[in-house]
């Protein structure tokens, strides 16, 4: 009998928790909302809340009563994590307090920032790098703090809790220890002590390459002390050519993979095949140093669709060499297709593309601050890709590579997925292109998977009507309107090739590795009006983790940036005799597979958990 009192206050103990948590966790959803809309302040007050009700679960009757049934079979493991989970809570409440009461300290808040007035004022974000460090250090405390909990003999709902909490607060402790390097790098990214030079690029999504598009032009970026100073946009042809054995390759791969397409005249064309941001920019370091003499402290990308928001958030600017007034809603189409009609001299287009970013990049540089709803518009931009940074220091580079900034091919624990393009036709045929990808995994037992890789790319192209530059012909490249596309799909580390088709007839494919992942390669043409359907079948080892009766799938995926968005279909059919638990938002289960199809974003995390 009083085993049965015991149980029973228990049960109804955690139910008293629960409702505790779930009430902290609301307060938690409120403070992140209000810190992303400006509101730093009522962030603070909603941060403190959500402590004080983690922090009263382990000093409250409830905590108390789970404490003391710690040692009883069935219920102790369930009553540690549970009390664990609140004191992460409480920790990661208490940084986002931390982080929230600098905002509230630092003059214009997240404002901040943004550029004003030509420059950054470095000393106004001592007070908001202090905090995050601070954050950095608690948020990764609660997370291995949850991580040493019992992970076994849990009752469901704190075995769900404790997953998701670590989904959660592992993407949480990710983000703010990359923010935390990337504030404390700033003021020598800045040149607080030094001045600092970086290579600026245009990419042109028109010519695929692996990181975004082929450069077009590119200027010398100097920052002094916080202030912004810009040289003339130059075509990137108008760099001396070096002799490619005499330029250091980034690496031993990268010179395997990619050093057979820069010969002669596309050795600047070439640069970034590869989709590791990172990589390309340190080839396009080592090239300039030898061609140049000069070493630089950085390489900077960015696209049509970066100047897209920059325009979103400071308005249409007028270019005199232009004659006109560029727009968020006419520019990607501007640089990426008409002005190769407007301007068939490609030297003087690239004059006038350079003077369009230079206005652009300019105007919101010496602007006012910005507001947080536009703060919001050039974060999705950078997030998305469309603005990449690599910097010698490896302190900001760090934080880099944890972001969308950074544009670093992720390491991927379970499955992974990138179609990446490689323009081969010397054209701008690019513009046209529709993509589709499908992706289905059949998961079978110790965590084998089998994966098809479907890409299917819908050349819309003119062959006529259209300047050559545009459309061709490129004898030796390309027909009028050809696409003609090097394509490597990217898997996993422990990824087997089977077989593969291109239009429903088998092809032999080429591979290599990148940076932990296999890739699988070949050469394709798709003439004007036409469609090629490739097909890849593939066998991956540790696909998905098996736990107790079931496991946890997980597929990342990269995407590429396009001119016509990508569309992307996810397939995953769960083991035999297995049923789904939970998926990712937005996946739709029906029986045994969960779906996911949609516009993709330049990086996704699937995940599918099942049991038997």
């Amino acid at each position: 009998m009083l085993l049965l009192l015991i149980v029973a206050g228990a049960l109804l103990a955690t139910l008293s928790v629960r409702r505790s948590l779930l009430a902290a966790q609301a307060d938690l959803r409120q403070a992140r909302a209000d810190l992303i809309n400006g509101d730093a302040a009522g962030a603070q007050h909603a941060f403190a809340l959500a402590g004080e009700r983690f922090h009263s679960v382990r000093g409250g009757a409830p905590g108390l009563f789970l404490k003391a049934t710690g040692w009883m079979p069935g219920l102790g493991h369930s009553a540690e994590t549970t009390l664990a989970i609140a004191d992460a809570g409480g920790t990661a409440s208490d940084a986002g307090g931390l982080m929230a009461a600098a905002v509230v300290q630092t003059p214009g808040g997240l404002a901040a920032l943004s550029p004003n007035g030509g420059g950054f004022s470095i000393d106004a974000l001592t007070p908001l790098t202090q905090a995050v460090s601070r954050a950095d250090v608690l948020l990764t405390q609660a997370l291995a703090s949850v991580r040493k909990s019992p992970g076994s003999f849990l009752v469901g709902p704190v075995a769900n809790a404790r997953t998701l909490l670590l989904a959660q607060l592992g993407s949480l402790q990710a983000e703010v220890h990359s923010s935390s390097s990337i504030l404390q790098g700033l003021p020598t990214f800045l040149g607080q002590d030094a001045p600092r030079n970086y290579l600026l690029t245009a990419q042109d999504p028109a010519e695929q390459r692996g990181t975004g598009g082929v450069i077009g032009a590119y200027t010398i970026l100097t920052v002094d002390n916080g202030r912004f100073s810009f040289a003339p946009f130059k075509p990137i042809q108008s760099l001396p050519i070096p002799p490619l054995n005499q330029v250091p390759a980034p690496s031993a791969e990268y010179a395997k993979n990619y050093n057979q397409f820069r010969s002669g005249e596309r050795f600047w064309l070439a640069i970034n095949l590869t989709p590791d941001f990172p990589t390309a920019a340190q080839a396009i370091l080592n090239a300039y140093k030898v061609a140049e003499g000069v070493q630089l402290d950085g390489v900077i990308f960015t696209d049509p669709f970066a100047l897209k928001a920059l325009l979103r958030v400071e308005g249409a600017t007028e270019i005199p060499k232009l004659g006109t007034r560029v727009s968020a809603a006419n520019v990607v189409s501007l640089v990426t297709n008409r002005a190769f009609s407007i301007f068939p001299n490609p030297n003087v287009r690239k004059q006038v593309l350079g003077a369009v970013a230079t206005a652009v990049v300019q105007g919101f540089v010496h602007g006012p601050k910005v507001s947080i709803p536009d703060l919001k518009i050039l974060a999705a931009s950078v997030g998305e890709g469309h603005i990449l940074v690599y910097s010698t220091d490896p302190v900001i580079e760090q934080g880099l590579r944890g972001t969308g900034a950074g544009g670093a091919l992720p390491a991927a624990s379970g499955d992974f997925l990138a179609v990446i393009e490689n323009s081969a036709g010397a054209n701008k045929v690019d513009y046209y292109q529709d993509r589709s990808v499908t992706y289905t995994a059949v998961l079978a037992e110790g965590g084998t998977a089998a994966g098809t890789t479907e890409v299917r790319l819908t050349n819309n192209a003119p062959t006529s009507g259209q300047p050559a530059y545009v459309i061709g012909p490129h004898p030796g490249f390309s027909r009028a309107g050809e696409s003609s596309q090097l394509l490597n799909v990217y898997c996993g580390a422990a990824c087997e090739f089977l077989s593969a088709t291109k239009d429903g007839v088998p092809v032999n494919l080429g591979s290599g590795t990148e940076l932990g992942h296999v890739f699988f390669q070949g050469f394709f043409r798709t003439p004007s009006g036409q469609t090629s359907d490739l097909r890849i079948d593939s066998f991956r080892r540790g696909a998905w983790k098996p736990s107790g009766s079931g496991g946890t799938y997980q597929l990342t995926y990269l995407g590429q940036t396009t001119v016509r968005p990508t569309t992307l279909r996810v397939v995953v059919v769960v083991p035999d005799g297995a049923h789904i638990t939970s998926t990712s938002p937005s996946m739709q289960i029906a029986g045994t597979t969960a779906v996911w199809s949609g516009t993709p974003t330049h990086r996704m995390l699937f995940t599918v958990d099942f049991s038997g």
